[in-house]
């Protein structure tokens, strides 16, 4: 998991706007931050545990492909020759050969689950549109999912992005990992090494705070009753 101490977030904004305090708005910026990098940092996990492609157009000009499961990654789909990536590109394109059977998966990888109903008509379009442009150099059945990856139902899913994409399409972080043939509670392991640390230091760094010690010296010196008559 992103550490909240290694983020610099940004000072001034809505967060400093909501609490009143800059100091306050600049830590819950930094988690964002951290947060908006654990996203990352899922797509990286994955990389590490799936067989690369070295050369995706070399790969893309073979009709039957060895048997097995690749993974590739922006970076890669970006570079490549053959692959129209006009608007934008999906997370991954995953390409699984077993009896005799291949197939292209194109996937958009998501750490969270409730997007807004028009982020979620654009993200479910572009997809489509990525699979459209590129079909013909994909000598495979190709379908394009998206990938909730802490989400366990495909039917939350569809909700989370306002019922914008059909069933079949959704992607639960399980099915993901079985279709890579990696271990799902291997990857959720390895994301909560870092949990108590950014607990920690996330406490530390919010006591620092004068505001907030001031908040929560009154607390242990007055009795809940009072607090309520102030605060509510």
């Amino acid at each position: 998991m992103a550490l909240i101490k290694d983020r610099e977030g940004r000072k001034g904004g809505g967060y400093e706007r909501l609490f009143g305090d800059e100091a306050l708005g600049h830590l819950i910026s930094r988690v964002q931050a951290a947060v908006i990098s654990s996203g990352t940092e899922l797509e990286r996990i994955i990389k590490q545990e799936v067989a690369p492609i070295k050369d995706l157009d070399s790969f893309l000009d073979q009709e039957i492909m060895e048997e097995g499961v690749f993974l590739v990654g922006k970076r890669e789909l970006k570079s490549s020759a053959k692959l129209d990536f006009t608007g934008s590109e999906p997370d991954f394109v995953v390409f699984r050969r077993r009896n005799e059977r291949q197939h292209c998966y194109v996937i958009e990888l998501k750490d969270g689950d409730n997007f807004d109903t028009k982020k979620s008509t654009s993200e479910h379009r572009a997809l489509h549109d990525y699979v459209t442009q590129n079909a013909p150099h994909l000598h495979f059945t190709v379908t394009s999912h998206i990938c909730c990856f802490n989400q366990t139902s495909r039917e939350e899913i569809v909700r989370g992005f306002k019922a914008r994409i059909p069933l079949e399409e959704a992607m639960t972080g399980r099915e993901f990992c079985e279709l890579l043939e990696i271990d799902y509670e291997k990857i959720l392991e390895t994301r909560k090494k870092d949990q108590l640390a950014n607990l920690q230091y996330f406490v530390g760094e919010l006591t620092k705070i004068a505001a907030v010690k001031e908040h929560f010296l009154y607390c242990l010196q007055n009795p809940i009753e009072e607090q309520r008559s102030i605060f509510n």
